[in-house]
C-alpha cells in the first residue's frame, strides 16, 4: 500500500504549476507531524534509501543532495512577510548501498527568525502530542521524547543560533534497538 500513496505524491507533484512552486512551513509542520511515525507519507524507517532518493530527488521544489554515503537529504526554502524558512529531511541508512535500509530520519527547519522558530515548534510538539498514544517519556522546554515500542521521537528547538545564523527546530525519530541519539 505504501508503494501506492509514494506514486500519488509522485504523479501530484509532477503536476504542479511552475509558479505554486512555493510551500507553506506551517502545512508541513502538519504533514509530518499528524502521523509521527512518517514524514509525508513516503518516508519511514526501515525504507530502502533508493525509495528516499527515487521520492525526493524528481520532487520540482525540493533539491536533493545524494551520497554514496549512510545519509542523504534533501531540502527546499521558502521566504514570506521577509522571513526564510528552510525545511529539509535527512536519512541516515544502514549501509550506503541503495538497498540500505533507514535507520533514523529527521525534518527540520531552519530560520533566521527566533519568533517563526518558537512557533513552528508549538506547533510541531502540540500536534505531535495530540496524535502520540502514550505520554512522553521525557519533556522540557525545547525538547520532548516519546518511546513507542523500538522508535524513538525527538522533538526540539534550538532558539540559539548555530555558525551560519539559523534557529533550528526538528523532529527525529530512529530505531531505538540499532542507534542512540
Amino acid at each position: 500500500m505504501k508503494w501506492k500513496t509514494r506514486l500519488a505524491v509522485l504523479a501530484a507533484a509532477m503536476y504542479i504549476p511552475a509558479g505554486a512552486l512555493a510551500f507553506d512551513y506551517n502545512l508541513s509542520i502538519d504533514e509530518i507531524s499528524e502521523h509521527p511515525l512518517t514524514a509525508y507519507n513516503t518516508v519511514y524507517l526501515g525504507m530502502p534509501k533508493k525509495d528516499f532518493a527515487l521520492n525526493f530527488s524528481i520532487l520540482p521544489d525540493w533539491t536533493f543532495y545524494g551520497s554514496d554515503g549512510t545519509t542523504e537529504k534533501a531540502e527546499r526554502s521558502v521566504t514570506q512577510d521577509g522571513v526564510t524558512v528552510i525545511e529539509g529531511l535527512s536519512i541516515e541508512t544502514a549501509d550506503g548501498s541503495p538497498a540500505g535500509r533507514v535507520l533514523a530520519f529527521e525534518n527540520y527547519f531552519r530560520t533566521t527568525n527566533r519568533k517563526t522558530a518558537r512557533d513552528m515548534y508549538a506547533r510541531l510538539s502540540a500536534t505531535i502530542y495530540s496524535n502520540m498514544e502514550d505520554f512522553p517519556a521525557s519533556q522540557n522546554s525545547k525538547e520532548i521524547r516519546w518511546i513507542q515500542n523500538d522508535v524513538t521521537i525527538v522533538t526540539r528547538l534550538d532558539d540559539k543560533k548555530d555558525g551560519e545564523g539559523y534557529y533550528t527546530v526538528l523532529i527525529r525519530r530512529y530505531n531505538n534497538h540499532v542507534l542512540s541519539e
